[in-house]
């Protein structure tokens, strides 16, 4: 994660357990339309692991472990937060009961030059940005069985 901009309490800058990531990979469910780790999981973490603010400054870079339970609350400043992520998690990392068969189609490798022949089109029609398209926020069927209290 690169912090474009500050990311402060105020504008609710991303707060991670401290260790988390030693209990391994957590079911994600829906929350709203948002999808994230299982509330009882987090619940039972909070009671004995440090909640930590991760206060960055633009140009800043944290890096931390695909498992470690994280979350942000929302910016309700006057003052953006913008930060550019990007994942990774081991193939070997799946969570219980994966539906998503994604994790064993291998990544294309392409040479250096592809950056510069590449012809980009208007990210505006992509369908990454359609939300009926992120099988992220499709429901797999477990998380109406988990009890959140």
């Amino acid at each position: 994660m690169v912090a474009l901009t500050d990311a402060n309490k105020e504008n609710g800058c991303l707060q991670v357990i401290k260790g988390s990531h030693k209990l391994g990979r957590i079911n994600h469910g829906f929350a709203g339309e948002q999808v994230g780790a299982d509330m009882v999981m987090v619940n039972n973490a909070l009671k004995t692991m440090e909640l930590v603010y991760s206060e960055l400054e633009a140009g800043d870079a944290l890096f931390f472990h695909s498992n470690l339970l994280h979350r942000s609350e929302a910016n309700l400043s006057e003052h953006a937060r913008w930060s550019i992520i990007s994942c990774y998690s081991s193939q070997s990392n799946l969570a219980y009961n994966e539906t998503s068969t994604s994790w064993h189609t291998p990544v294309e490798m392409v040479p250096d030059e592809a950056i510069m022949k590449w012809e980009a089109r208007s990210l505006s029609e992509a369908d990454f940005l359609k939300k009926e398209n992120d099988p992220a926020l499709k429901e797999t069927g477990w998380e109406k069985s988990v009890k959140v209290s």
